[in-house]
């Protein structure tokens, strides 16, 4: 018999995964980790002004007609030429990608432990748990590296030569970091809180309702 079970924690510790999967997906994809200084612009005797942005494969670095010029620079991928394409940002690119994909498999998980508890004799929610953590180191290493290549030659042509690994010179972390960030440490709450959540969707209440014979458990 199958048994539909939820728990006020199994679903906050659901929404906390789904949460810290999108805001990394959405700092992978925005183009404002790295702010470089305010470029006056005048045009049709209007006068205003425009922040080049870099982001972890792609940039904002001039001002069209239409609005910001935003391209990638990774053209060909990690495989893309070093000059163009800093080998710390891959190796940032990759971490954060597969952190990515992980919580991605965890939410999953998350979603399939509603109606089955076990796999091998084994909690799904405490390996998902487990797994995140791995998923958050990933990601933890991810943005160290980041600043690693503001010494690389894409970086001083944007925040000038002043700037090197760690010290980002004329330019500022831009809020694309900080939500990857957070999406990082909503991966250790989770994780942390799958414990509690496995607790509670193999709790005494729970047991009960299945002996009842109610195969739709929902405990708040």
């Amino acid at each position: 018999m199958c048994y539909v079970i939820i728990t006020g924690r199994s679903l906050a510790w659901l929404l906390i995964s789904l949460a810290a999967f999108m805001l990394i997906i959405t700092g992978i994809v925005t183009p404002k980790w790295l702010l470089g200084q305010p470029i006056i612009t005048n045009e049709n005797n209007i006068t205003g002004f425009f922040i080049p942005t870099v982001g972890l494969s792609n940039r904002c670095i001039r001002k069209a007609q239409d609005g910001n010029s935003c391209t990638p620079f990774s053209f060909y991928g990690l495989t893309t030429d070093s000059t163009i394409y800093p080998t710390p940002w891959k190796a940032a690119m990759f971490f954060l990608s597969l952190c990515a994909a992980i919580q991605f498999s965890t939410v999953l998980a998350g979603i399939f432990a509603c109606c089955v508890q076990s796999v091998f004799k084994k909690s799904v929610i405490s390996l998902a748990g487990a797994t995140q953590s791995l998923g958050g180191l990933f990601g933890v290493v991810g943005l160290l590296l980041y600043p690693w290549g503001w010494g690389s030659q894409k970086v001083k042509r944007l925040c000038g030569e002043n700037s090197e690994p760690y010290l980002p010179g004329d330019c500022s972390l831009g809020w694309a970091f900080f939500v990857a960030a957070t999406g990082v440490a909503q991966i250790f709450l989770a994780s942390a809180l799958s414990k509690s959540a496995d607790k509670a969707a193999n709790s005494d209440k729970v047991q009960f309702q299945m002996d009842d014979g109610k195969q739709l458990i929902c405990i708040a």
